[in-house]
C-alpha cells in the first residue's frame, strides 16, 4: 500500500480566517465534537460528521451518516477519493483539500 501525499484540510471560516489541519496517515474524524481529530465548530456540523482516511496513495472522504450531508465540489457524497483543490462542505462549513507542494488552485500559491 502506498503512502498518501502530505496534505491538509483548510477550513474557510465565516469570518474569513482559515484554519489548517494536517492530514495523518491514519483515519481522522471531522466533526463538531471536542474529541474530533478535525474540529469544525459550526452548529449544523454533526459531532462525528465525516472521516478522512488514507487509501492507496490518496485520501478518501466518507460521510458518517451526517444529518446535513457532506459535499465535494457541490455534490452530496457518501464516499469519494479526494483530489487537490476539491471543495468540501460539512453542512455549511466550507473546507478545501490541499496537497502540499502543489500550487493552490484558488490562492495561486502553495
Amino acid at each position: 500500500m502506498s503512502t498518501p501525499p502530505a496534505a491538509r484540510l483548510v477550513w474557510e471560516r465565516q469570518d474569513g480566517s482559515h484554519v489548517d489541519f494536517a492530514l495523518a496517515a491514519t483515519p481522522m474524524v471531522v466533526g463538531r465534537d471536542e474529541e474530533a481529530d478535525i474540529r469544525v465548530d459550526e452548529p449544523l456540523v454533526s459531532r462525528a460528521h465525516a472521516r478522512i482516511e488514507p487509501r492507496e496513495g490518496a485520501y478518501a472522504l466518507l460521510d458518517l451518516g451526517s444529518t446535513n450531508f457532506t459535499r465535494v465540489n457541490g455534490e452530496v457524497i457518501r464516499e469519494r477519493v479526494l483530489r487537490h483543490g476539491d471543495e468540501l462542505r460539512f453542512a455549511r462549513a466550507r473546507c478545501r483539500y490541499v496537497e502540499d507542494g502543489v500550487p493552490d488552485p484558488v490562492a495561486g500559491g502553495v
